[in-house]
Parts: structure tokens; C-alpha cells; sequence
């Protein structure tokens, strides 16, 4: 009898979480093909959208995240801004046609690592990037 009344709710389990996962994660299904952390804090996601894309939401979402102006290198595709006294750096890498690596990192008075800011304002961008394509 038990497993007759477990097997409804491991069936919901196992059904809703694949569709869950990328809620889980605050972005969209499609958008992130990978993501890891480095040692240091840095986020970093490989995204399924070109360059260019992904470049000019990275640099629109930190401007409306920041609290003050941003610094902009459109060559090295890095943009670096303030957000709550943090230093965020946002870059973004060609990896190939249909796809490229975000990577987020911030630093607190230029010394301090702040990693939950970092993966904050990433989940913003891939948000952001997935609203755009929508």
C-alpha cells in the first residue's frame, strides 16, 4: 500500500523537475547551455546566443543594475560598474558561431571577493538575455 501512495509523488517529482530546473536557476530553458564558478568567484556561463547579443544585454543589464556609471571596452567586450559599493566586471568571449561565455566577477573595496553579488547580477543578465529573445 505504501508504494501504491509513493508512486503519484515520486512521478510529480521526477516530471516537474527537469521543466524546474532552469526556474531554478532564473533564467530561461535554452539560454544557458553550461555554468561553473572558478576559484575565484568569478560566474561563468556559456550562454546559446552569439556575441553580440549577449554583449549589448550584458552591458544594458549592468548599466540598470549599477549604481553609477560603468566603464565600457567595446574591443575587449568588458564593461565594469558599481553596484552596492562592489566593483562588477562583465565580459563576454566568442566561443564559436551560435554561442559564447559570460563571465562575471566582483570585488568589494578592489580586495574582497564578492561571490553571491557576482552570481547575482549573472542571473540578471541571463534573465535579461532571455526576455530578449522571448
Amino acid at each position: 500500500m505504501r508504494t501504491i501512495v509513493r508512486l503519484p509523488f515520486l512521478l510529480a517529482i521526477a516530471l516537474c523537475t527537469p521543466a524546474c530546473f532552469p526556474a531554478l536557476l532564473g533564467v530561461g530553458a535554452g539560454v544557458v547551455i553550461s555554468h561553473e564558478v572558478l576559484e575565484n568567484n568569478t560566474y561563468v556561463a556559456q550562454v546559446s546566443e552569439g556575441a553580440a547579443l549577449t554583449w549589448a544585454i550584458s552591458k544594458a543589464s549592468l548599466t540598470h543594475q549599477a549604481s553609477g556609471p560603468i566603464t565600457v571596452d567595446d574591443d575587449l567586450r568588458t564593461a565594469t560598474g558599481p553596484i552596492d559599493g562592489t566593483s562588477v566586471t562583465v565580459s563576454v568571449e566568442t566561443y564559436d558561431d551560435k554561442s559564447c561565455r559570460l563571465k562575471v566577477a566582483a570585488r568589494k573595496h578592489g580586495l574582497l571577493i564578492d561571490g553571491p553579488t557576482a552570481e547575482a547580477v549573472l542571473h540578471k543578465i541571463l534573465a535579461d538575455l532571455h526576455e530578449a529573445r522571448g
